[in-house]
């Protein structure tokens, strides 16, 4: 069997995971907070055992198939997905006017109590539930430095710092947390991160709050739309060379090796 298939197949897998992270991005163009991804790619190799000799590939005066034998197969290089990181940069400001709304100036995420525990999120589309706790969409608490957020009404305000007051009485701080490695976060849907390292590389956050301003996505339309043409003309030209070499282990099937009377 050819061999050699494999690399446009790798090639084609690692495209196919490309189409899937523009196709999310593109999704999430108009949702509040979201970063983008970006896939970095690796080159991989069948066998982990080098069993090649030296030089590399073997010199001219010593090209012959004694030298030759001992190159077992590791001379096919292959391409795989190393890693998929957000785009933790900061989105477009949005005004709403909107008193519950608040958006994150700088680096940091709101803290959400959900049954799970703490999640973190840069979507700060919050409203007020029934009995006056600032919530998120989905009707999860937002936790101020001393639990739930409560007011009386939607006659709040909310300071650069995240001081929350009705009618200029203090109620609490809006919790906002940054950490040292954002690349330690997980998405968990709802536009929401769980963070996967240390509880000691959590600190708070000294970003900025803004009432009234929503945070836009920070995908670029028009960059992932090019990006998404690149990788679908990418896979169909590994498509055509799966096609080719399937066309040749064919004719080595039924044809090389044809015996004629």
């Amino acid at each position: 069997m050819l061999k050699g298939i494999y690399t446009p197949v790798s090639g084609a897998t690692a495209q196919e995971k490309v189409l899937e992270i523009i196709a999310n991005n593109l999704a999430n163009v108009n949702t509040t907070g979201f970063k983008g991804d970006k896939v970095s790619f690796t080159l991989q190799e069948p066998e982990p055992d080098k069993h090649y000799v030296s030089p590399l590939p073997p010199a001219n005066y010593k090209v012959n198939m004694e030298h030759m034998n001992p190159l077992v197969g590791n001379e096919m290089a292959y391409v795989g997905v190393a890693d998929v990181k957000s785009d933790f940069t900061q989105g477009a400001a949005v005004e709403t006017g909107n008193s519950a709304d608040l958006m994150i100036d700088g680096d940091g995420f709101f803290v959400i109590n959900t049954p799970q525990g703490e999640r973190y999120s840069r979507d700060g589309a919050f409203k007020l539930s029934p009995d006056g706790a600032l919530v998120n969409q989905d009707g999860l608490p937002v936790l101020g430095e001393n639990g739930v957020i409560y007011v009386n009404g939607s006659n709040f305000s909310v300071n650069q710092d995240g001081q929350v007051f009705m009618n200029d009485r203090y109620i609490d701080k809006i919790m906002l947390r940054s950490f040292s490695d954002n690349n330690q976060l997980e998405r968990v849907g709802g536009n929401q991160y769980v963070y996967t390292g240390s509880p000691d590389t959590i600190s708070p956050s000294k970003a900025s709050l803004r009432q009234g301003y929503l945070e836009g996505s920070n995908v670029n339309a028009i960059q992932n739309m090019t990006a998404m043409i690149v990788a679908h003309r990418s896979y169909e030209a590994y498509q055509k060379a799966i096609k080719n070499y399937d066309n040749m282990m064919e004719k080595s099937a039924n044809s090389i090796g044809e015996v004629k009377a």
